[in-house]
């Protein structure tokens, strides 16, 4: 978005679920599949819950992290199952470029983009 632009303020919110992803690949599983609502969770389920989350955290953390780095102006908040990262004061094709550049893939986040118009200008 041009940063001059005088009729619309961007809102860019990444979503980082702890659970889920987009897509899961060939061989990967959902985490909880094994947990949730089995009568006989097998240890081998949990170690895989929590070698999953293991992994998730920390590239959530990256993730934030970059982004942090690249833009100051961030609100950040926690939820039950995931991480929101919102600004109106940086254009979301410039964050994707820097996770991208660090090697990170659409598929470990969600973005929603939202226009307003600012009032009072047609």
């Amino acid at each position: 978005m041009d940063s001059n632009n005088e009729t619309c303020v961007q809102r860019a919110s990444f979503i980082f679920n702890y659970f889920e992803k987009k897509e899961w690949l060939p061989g990967e599983k959902p985490p909880l599949l094994d947990i949730i609502k089995v009568k006989n969770v097998q240890p081998e389920s949990l170690r895989y819950f929590g070698e999953f989350m293991y992994t998730r955290l920390n590239r959530i953390s990256e993730m934030m992290n970059i982004l942090s780095k690249t833009h100051d102006n961030w609100a950040v908040t926690g939820w039950k199952d995931h991480i929101l990262m919102e600004t109106e004061t940086f254009d979301f094709n410039d964050a994707i470029k820097a996770l991208a550049k660090q090697g990170f893939h659409d598929d470990e986040f969600i973005l929603k983009v939202e226009y307003t118009r600012k009032w009072g200008v047609l």
